[in-house]
């Protein structure tokens, strides 16, 4: 730095003849991108699931949509979107200033679709509560779809805060 200017307090220059340190940032976001294209393809398969469901004596076509769509925002499947999260933020804290374009893109779509799962959550919390086979008295299952929600936030928040020291964040 010229003489005069100090860096930032925090500041950890990136020094990047560090061929360690790059080739972590390229295995992490390489596993993130695997990751999220498990995740994916997973996605697919509930997706058809959805466009194969009909109504049912409880709940009509809508309902049953909803409540199989919901599955993907419910908390044990969310630690295949949150492994993607990780990678994606641990590489883009050590990368710093030289993020790469694939790793800029993980990041901002795992967090595009946290936010769809919160959405995705609220609907069936709302389906839970009004629709016909549900009610205010299902608290464990108002519970559980709300636990999917602060799980995506979660995630969503993780991305969001490293996305924050990224070029362009």
């Amino acid at each position: 730095m010229p003489e005069g200017d100090e860096a930032p307090e925090g500041y950890v220059p990136f020094q990047a003849q560090d061929s360690r340190q790059t080739s972590i940032i390229h295995t992490l976001t390489r596993v993130g991108l695997l990751a999220y294209a498990a995740w994916a393809l997973w996605l697919f398969q509930v997706l058809y699931r959805v466009t194969q469901t009909t109504g049912g004596a409880s709940a009509g076509a809508w309902e049953q949509r909803a409540e199989t769509l919901a599955f993907i925002g419910f908390i044990p499947s969310l630690p295949w979107l949150a492994a993607p999260a990780v990678a994606a933020s641990v590489a883009t804290w050590m990368a710093g200033p030289t993020q790469q374009l694939e790793l800029a893109i993980l990041l901002r779509l795992t967090r595009w679709t946290a936010n769809a799962l919160m959405g995705v959550a609220v609907v069936s919390i709302g389906f839970a509560m009004f629709g016909r086979s549900g009610g205010f008295g299902d608290v464990g299952t108002i519970a559980f779809r709300a636990g999917g929600v602060l799980g995506a936030l979660a995630i969503s928040t993780l991305c969001r805060e490293a996305g924050r020291n990224a070029p362009g964040g």
